[in-house]
């Protein structure tokens, strides 16, 4: 663990103003539905796949199993303003499923980089498989994925091996 929260400080500092990473957890959740009810329509159907209403939102939040995801949040001065999700799949949890979702009208290609270069670090530690699902990826994090020569699209998901992985491509 300590490894992690060395990698979210040193992603910290080269954040711009007064930014951090940090990961979430379960007492997290206000902050967590505050970001995912600031989307709108749009950013709602590209993240979820679909339109979602407001409960719907809160109760994607609350199904969060924190035993076998992890969520990193990129913190600005006033709020979360993004956020990845791992989520381990069973049954030996060596593939992750991630997702990004930035809300924010700026060019997010630097956030998602990042998001994505935490990820995959931290999921090297226990030399996993990260997986993403085209329809629902962020259209910055497919571009990033397609910069990886050891990226695998595949139909509906993207595959990256994370055993010979250490860092995604460069911003």
């Amino acid at each position: 663990m300590a490894n992690v929260l060395d990698l979210l400080a040193l992603a910290s500092q080269r954040a711009p103003g007064q930014r951090s990473f940090q990961l979430l957890c379960e007492r997290d959740l206000p902050r967590l539905d505050a970001f995912f009810l600031s989307f709108d329509f749009d950013q709602r159907r590209t993240y979820f796949g679909g339109g979602v209403s407001d409960q719907a939102v809160r109760d994607y939040c609350r199904a969060i199993d924190w035993r076998s995801t992890m969520v990193i949040a990129r913190s600005g001065p006033y709020c979360l303003e993004a956020v990845a999700m791992l989520v381990f799949l069973p049954p030996d949890h060596a593939i992750f499923e991630f997702s990004v979702g930035c809300p924010l009208s700026c060019n997010q290609r630097s956030i998602v980089a990042e998001l994505l270069n935490l990820a995959i670090e931290i999921g090297a530690l226990g030399h996993r498989t990260l997986l993403v699902r085209r329809e629902l990826a962020n259209a910055d994090l497919l571009s990033l994925l397609r910069d990886n020569d050891l990226a695998v699209f595949d139909g509906e998901k993207v595959e990256l091996g994370l055993a010979t992985t250490r860092c995604a491509a460069a911003c």
